[in-house]
């Protein structure tokens, strides 16, 4: 729950409470029934004016001015709140189609590329390609299940079977790309995407500051390890989540990222059925 909820949420509870403190009011204080204490409480609050049911009592006047103090100060804000609430909503929901554009031009330019490199690379592939190749894998309902699955699974690159400077290479011709996206301030709600350009930008670093990738000590090389094994599992979740999207809203963009699958060694975009 975002603090737009939490808020609405506390003005709706106040104001029912206030209702609530209308009705038992007057019904004490002026022996209406319970609906007509109910009526009087909102014409009370919506200031619209007493009909021919008013409160005579001074104890029904004095509940009448504290619900006209407490009570319209949290109609306007509940109003005002609604209001803002859906405002922040449709703004989140362009943001969220914005960013899934950015991660769309990610794997085109750099994702899926990495994904297919680091992918012959691993161990368990065949094991991670049981779990991605099924179409189905993606759809709403069983989505949750592959993303907690990929989440506490641990992959196993090692460095030692890694072009090391061919990778340094590839990630410095798309700096631009990730510098681009990183600054993007469409980015700042979808945090694990910024962890992954993060990961990506530091493995480079890695990469770029030492002056040979070859003969490195094997103290060194698991560390380099640790840093591709980063990469790697944000890059998969980020890869799967984005699949799900596709195959909601980009059915035709979906189809090409089903026949380019990076896990799959026989994968082709000519479509032969």
């Amino acid at each position: 729950m975002d603090r737009y909820e939490r808020r609405l949420l506390a003005y709706i509870t106040v104001l029912a409470l206030v209702m609530l403190a209308g009705v038992a009011g007057f019904s004490l204080l002026e022996g209406f029934s319970p609906f007509d204490s109910l009526y009087l409480t909102i014409v009370t609050i919506a200031t619209v004016g007493y009909g021919d049911l008013h409160p005579v009592t001074a104890g029904g006047k004095v509940l009448s001015i504290a619900l006209i103090i407490g009570g319209v100060g949290c109609f306007v804000g509940l109003v005002a709140n609604a209001l803002e609430h859906l405002t922040y909503r449709q703004e989140r929901e362009h943001r969220r189609k914005r960013t899934n554009l950015l991660v769309g031009l990610f794997f085109s330019q750099l994702g899926t590329a990495l994904l297919a490199t680091f992918s012959r690379g691993d161990a368990a592939r065949e094991d991670l390609f049981r779990l991605l190749a099924d179409p189905e894998a993606f759809s709403t309902d069983r989505l949750p299940r592959l993303l907690a699955d990929l989440g506490s699974r641990t992959f196993g690159l090692d460095s030692h079977g890694f072009d090391l400077e061919r990778l340094r290479d590839t990630l410095g011709r798309r700096l631009d790309v990730l510098s681009m996206l990183l600054q993007n301030p469409d980015l700042e709600e979808h945090s694990r995407f910024s962890d992954l350009l993060q990961a990506l930008l530091h493995l480079w670093q890695e990469l770029e500051h030492r002056e040979v990738l070859i003969g490195l000590p094997d103290s060194d090389m698991a560390h380099l390890s640790g840093d591709l094994n980063r990469v790697y599992g944000l890059l998969v979740l980020e890869w799967a989540v984005y699949m799900g999207h596709l195959k909601v809203h980009y059915p035709y963009l979906y189809s090409l990222a089903l026949r380019t699958n990076p896990f799959d060694e026989k994968a082709s975009v000519i479509v032969r059925e």
